[in-house]
């Protein structure tokens, strides 16, 4: 079956969005080569450094579940546009910064602009773009998302070694003016309903549920643990089973949660779970892996860099055989690369060139996997629904990616036996994920459902 022809207002959409999530994968993996430097230059100890990081990631819980209502309520391209320039400002005030408190203040501004970002951006795409052309458009945004990933550390790390660490948010400055000019041009401002309630014991259970749980989970995954890891994921988990059962009755829920209902959305959803949880809990655990098979540093950025360049090579290429074919069968082709990929680390020592291929093949697994899921997701639902449902994906994946992080961190200490080969034990995660993955895939409905939504 061919696919339409995608205009070029909305590709030009699509870019502008997609350069809009670079900045904000750019900032989520950037700053963790920061650590050391800020902690020199702010005389701060590590352990405060690092809630650089985690203040960002926790702050982007924190607004991701009201992004669906400021968006419905102001309309979407109005919020993006808002939350661009917002995130431009406190990347201003990150470099600036004169202390380490300053610094955090204006990370936690930074994460809120871009948990706001995110999926306002996907429900604009979404919006504008016909059903069979998601794969292709998505595909495109993603590839501009994962070659973020996948050089920005290289970049970082050398602006960091011949200027300083405050050029890693000063890099935002010329890219952000662009993609906010550029929007002033091409994207929609979306229509303002007015009238729209904020359900605020909703937004109160969920934004302190989501944050505590996050913070469990970075607190057990750090280096400098606290201990109270597993008490805030609890006291996290509880509010939001409150949520949930809250958001049910209530006639006006914060979350989308009625369109768990569908078939393929749920189906979709239960993907990205595995998905999130694959590629999080892989970027903790491979790291841990080749550094017990005494890589150096540098060695294990190389094989990070062959996986989001498998990543990023792929990504089109998955979103054009989404349109032509369906998700189920790219997501199951995905699944077996993801399989295949991982189970060599498990059972052989594996050379470090033959290992840089494997990782390759995972980064293509990895695309092949997450941009179908999406795509059926969004495809799965009516117009009207989008914000809702791109807010619903984006926390789902947030969330499992930071449980599936925890995951991988505590099984290494339950299978390490005292032999030091937790690490390797613990790649059986990676082998057993992609078989829930195809497993959940095959529930995945064909072409015609994401062409007729119900």
């Amino acid at each position: 079956m061919s696919a339409s022809r995608i205009s070029r207002r909305v590709w030009s959409i699509g870019l502008v969005t997609g350069m809009g999530g670079m900045l904000v994968m750019l900032d989520a993996t950037l700053a963790a080569l920061a650590l050391i430097a800020v902690q020199a230059d702010l005389n701060a100890p590590v352990e405060d450094a690092q809630w650089v990081v985690s203040s960002y990631l926790i702050s982007m819980a924190v607004s991701l579940p009201a992004s669906a209502w400021f968006g419905n309520r102001f309309g979407h391209g109005r919020i993006w546009s808002v939350a661009l320039v917002a995130f431009v400002a406190a990347s201003i005030g990150c470099a600036f910064a004169a202390s380490l408190g300053a610094l955090i203040a204006a990370r936690i501004a930074q994460g809120l602009a871009a948990g706001i970002m995110l999926p306002t951006g996907h429900a604009i795409l979404v919006g504008v773009a016909e059903r069979d052309q998601l794969g292709r458009v998505l595909g495109v945004v993603g590839t501009l998302i994962s070659l973020a990933a996948a050089i920005g550390p290289g970049i970082g790390g050398w602006l960091v070694d011949v200027a300083s660490w405050r050029w890693l948010f000063w890099i935002n400055v010329p890219l952000g003016a662009a993609a906010v000019v550029w929007a002033a041009r091409v994207m929609p401002r979306g229509v303002a309903q007015f009238g729209l309630g904020l359900p605020m014991g909703q937004l109160f259970l969920i934004v302190t549920g989501l944050p505590l749980a996050l913070y469990g989970a970075s607190e057990i995954t750090s280096r400098y643990p606290a201990g109270n890891g597993w008490l805030y994921i609890g006291a996290g988990a509880t509010l939001l089973a409150l949520f949930i059962a809250v958001a049910r009755t209530s006639k006006s829920s914060l979350l989308a949660l009625d369109l768990m209902r569908n078939r393929q959305f749920r189906a979709s959803s239960l993907l990205a779970v595995g998905n999130s949880a694959n590629l999080f809990g892989g970027l903790v655990l491979f790291p841990l892996y080749f550094h017990a098979k005494h890589m150096s540093p540098t060695q294990i950025g190389v094989m990070l860099v062959f996986m989001g360049a498998g990543t990023t090579s792929a990504l089109y290429l998955a979103g054009n055989f989404v349109d032509r074919c369906g998700p189920r069968p790219v997501v199951l082709a995905g699944a077996a690369m993801l399989a295949v990929s991982a189970a060599p680390f498990a059972l052989v020592p594996v050379p470090s060139d033959i290992a840089a291929v494997f990782m390759f093949v995972r980064g293509i697994g990895l695309a092949w996997t997450t941009n179908p899921t999406t795509t059926a997701a969004y495809a799965a639902v009516d117009r009207k629904d989008i914000g809702g449902a791109a807010t619903l994906v984006n926390t789902v994946q947030r969330v499992s990616g930071a449980l599936g992080a925890v995951a991988v961190v505590a099984s290494i200490g339950w299978l390490d036996g005292g032999e030091g080969r937790g690490e390797v034990r613990a790649m059986a995660i990676m082998v057993v994920l992609p078989v829930l993955q195809a497993w959940w895939g095959t529930y995945l409905t064909g072409y015609r459902a994401m062409r007729e939504p119900g």
